[in-house]
């Protein structure tokens, strides 16, 4: 009976299967962040921004040309007739002084709005890796578990069909233990399935080609969680970058909106020409004229009073926008922590009650199956048991994670170790239970 259990637990706590090469979240990240198009996209965008406030800073282009003035249509009568004269001109805009500047500031506001929204979609695009391989984790821990409690459930299959055989145990038994081994290889086909899904998801977050090898996951173990609530509120409130472009966007604005009121002032135009003009006597060869002008708002009842009402409501829409944001998020990491601490107790309490307790149950139903003071069915059912709870473990385990990578995404602080360090998990923990008879 003793070698009997050590096989048992052995089988139960310790089994190995094969493995592919293992893939770390750290090199997952990377690539991703090289490769995503995604990111890539948004960054592109960002970097084209760049070059908008130089030119929006700028001078207008000037107006350079040329004109010739003739007095017959018949003949060409420069250099002929003092009336003649060829000419060449330049002419520069000027706007009014501050107008430039606040058109260069706009655009630099743009500019780092762009840049924090590229730092979001990256962060999403990682939070996403991130929840896509806690996932891929799960499901592999799932197989893995399923595929153990499959081999031994058919263990105790054989051993019921051998009591049965020398009229020590009942038909019902065989057929019982049979069906719960059908349904564990129906489990593994559709966790076959959603693995395959996972798989698809994260090369496709890694702009990889779908039917590209991908290795197996590394041993996910809990992240700490040192920070309060009120700690990733206020992070979140100063580094969130959704938060951070919306501000930039509400400076914008107002500056969008100083620059509606400065087109109230005219703007100059300065001009400069040369003509030469000679009528064979030697005289007027060389003429030259400046000018200035304005460029006046005559009708700005109708173009520059609406201009400063419109830019006004985009102000009050990019504050309420801002504060949607703001308000939304906060909520966002709010939820989210409270899903990780909620998470965070479950695994303490599979870790060290439920499953060393269920564990132990198992380990008695067995002696005492061994000895007929328990029926078959008891001892199945404390091994469902066991096997439920050891996927509900991993599945806290894998929402905790889930929701740090949320957190870190939302509040752009760092909680989740991009090489998670292999350590014993929760199962691993009991392994001297087999050896407390």
């Amino acid at each position: 009976m003793r070698i009997f259990q050590i096989i048992l637990f052995a089988t139960l706590i310790f089994g190995i299967n094969a493995k592919a090469e293992t893939v770390k979240l750290s090199s997952l990240v990377e690539e991703a962040s090289e490769n995503n198009p995604v990111i890539k996209a948004s960054k592109a965008k960002w970097e084209a921004s760049t070059m908008r406030p130089s030119q929006e800073g700028s001078l207008p282009n000037p107006i350079i040309g040329g004109r010739i003035n003739n007095v017959s249509f018949s003949d060409i009568t420069l250099g002929e007739d003092p009336r003649s004269d060829i000419q060449a001109f330049v002419s520069q805009e000027i706007p009014f002084p501050g107008k430039l500047s606040s058109k260069e500031e706009i655009a630099q506001q743009e500019s780092d709005a762009q840049r924090w929204l590229s730092d979001a979609i990256s962060r999403k695009v990682i939070a996403d890796l991130k929840e896509a391989y806690f996932d891929w984790f799960f499901v592999n821990k799932s197989i893995e578990i399923t595929n153990r409690n499959k081999e031994l459930l058919q263990k105790f299959t054989k051993i019921a069909e051998v009591k049965y055989e020398v009229g020590m145990g009942i038909q019902q038994d065989v057929l019982k233990a049979q069906v719960e081994v059908s349904g564990f290889i129906e489990r593994l086909e559709l966790l076959a399935k959603r693995k395959e899904i996972v798989e698809t998801r994260i090369k496709k977050i890694l702009n990889r080609p779908l039917d590209s090898p991908l290795g197996e996951p590394e041993e996910t173990t809990k992240s700490e969680l040192a920070i309060t609530l009120a700690e990733i509120t206020d992070a979140t409130s100063e580094y969130a970058p959704l938060i951070k472009s919306s501000s930039e966007i509400v400076d914008s604005r107002e500056e969008s909106l100083k620059l509606a009121k400065k087109e109230y002032l005219p703007d100059f135009i300065l001009g400069a020409t040369y003509f030469n003009r000679d009528g064979g006597n030697g005289d007027l060869d060389d003429i030259w004229q400046v000018s200035l002008g304005l460029r006046v708002p005559l009708y700005y009842w109708r173009k520059e009073r609406f201009g400063v009402r419109e830019a006004a409501l985009e102000v009050s829409e990019a504050q309420e926008s801002y504060e949607s944001t703001k308000n939304n998020l906060l909520f966002e990491v709010k939820d989210n922590y409270i899903t990780a601490t909620t998470a965070e107790k479950l695994v303490q309490l599979y870790q060290t009650g439920i499953i060393p307790q269920s564990t132990l149950s198992l380990e008695s139903a067995i002696s005492g199956y061994q000895v007929g003071n328990i029926d078959f069915l008891t001892l199945l059912n404390n091994l469902v048991t066991l096997f439920n709870f050891e996927l509900e473990y991993y599945g806290q385990l894998t929402e905790y994670q889930k929701a740090l990578a949320r957190i870190e995404e939302i509040a752009g602080v760092e909680l989740i170790p991009n090489d998670l360090v292999d350590s014993v998990d929760a199962i691993k923990n009991n392994e001297n239970m087999g050896e407390q008879e």
